[in-house]
């Protein structure tokens, strides 16, 4: 069985306060996008097995695809085991949620090599905060709580440029860097602004950029090209930009990557 595990871009993200239990209450935009890494699941008698390519990442109980296999077959008392052989394409720890969609598909995939009476939004809750984004395979929503509070909305098509300048930042660390706790996010605003000259906020990027100038050259450097609403998508070091038009992201990202070789870029579009 082969599924996609999409990328995906907050649009807007506030982060309102810090819980007792450590995680932090969120309300946010996220839109699924084009881009994607490949999942394929294969049963076999017992045991879970990994195979990577496109990116150096562990094959064991580290991967996050690894652990969604582990928390699932756990779950429903399942003693037959699965191969995963995954094709990475989505940047690691980019805040394009990469790892987030791949545990994912693997919960997506194994609910079909091995239905059970489970509740999947629940095993997705427990492994990361944009998983069950991930899981509800929506389009678009906005998410609240530590994001496993999911209303879908509709978006217009939108034509991104992304780009990484080759940093990897943990969630963890953006985290710890938030600069201010931001107020709610106005949807009614965010989704009219899609039209017009969209301004988006992002709690976590004064920090993250704080930490890594860097990405300070990114943002500037998709404002210079036009393209609106730049931001920071979650933690990073991703930032985002919106085109007219998937000529006008084409050619964008042609440009930045001929200027700036070393980094990551990368046309896409939400759906």
């Amino acid at each position: 069985m082969e599924l996609k595990a999409q990328a995906k871009v907050n649009l807007g993200l506030n982060v309102r306060f810090q819980r007792p239990d450590g995680y932090h209450e969120l309300d946010g935009v996220m839109a699924r996008l084009a881009l994607h890494d490949t999942l394929t699941l294969t049963p076999q008698p017992e045991g879970i097995t990994l195979a990577v390519v496109g990116a150096e990442l562990a094959a064991d109980a580290s991967n996050l695809a690894y652990r969604a296999a582990q928390t699932y077959l756990t779950a429903i008392g399942e003693s037959r085991g699965v191969h995963l052989h995954l094709t990475k394409r989505i940047p690691i720890a980019a805040g394009l949620g990469g790892g987030s969609s791949d545990a994912a598909a693997v919960l997506r995939g194994l609910s079909r090599l091995y239905p059970a009476e489970v509740n999947l939004m629940g095993l997705a809750a427990t492994l990361g905060a944009d998983v069950p984004f991930f899981v509800a395979n929506l389009p678009a929503a906005r998410a609240q709580g530590i994001g496993e509070q999911l209303a879908p909305l509709k978006l217009p098509a939108l034509h991104l440029v992304l780009v990484n300048p080759g940093i990897a930042v943990s969630a963890k660390e953006a985290y710890a860097s938030v600069r201010a706790l931001a107020p709610t996010v106005d949807i009614p605003d965010l989704l009219a602004s899609l039209a017009a000259e969209p301004s988006y906020q992002n709690s976590l990027q004064a920090g993250v950029v704080a930490a890594y100038p860097l990405i300070a050259e990114g943002l500037a450097a998709l404002r210079l090209q036009g393209l609106r609403g730049v931001l920071l998508s979650g933690s990073g070091a991703t930032c985002f930009g919106l085109a007219h038009s998937a000529a006008h992201a084409q050619a964008v990202a042609e440009r930045l990557s001929a200027r700036y070789p070393r980094w990551w870029v990368c046309a896409t579009y939400s759906c």
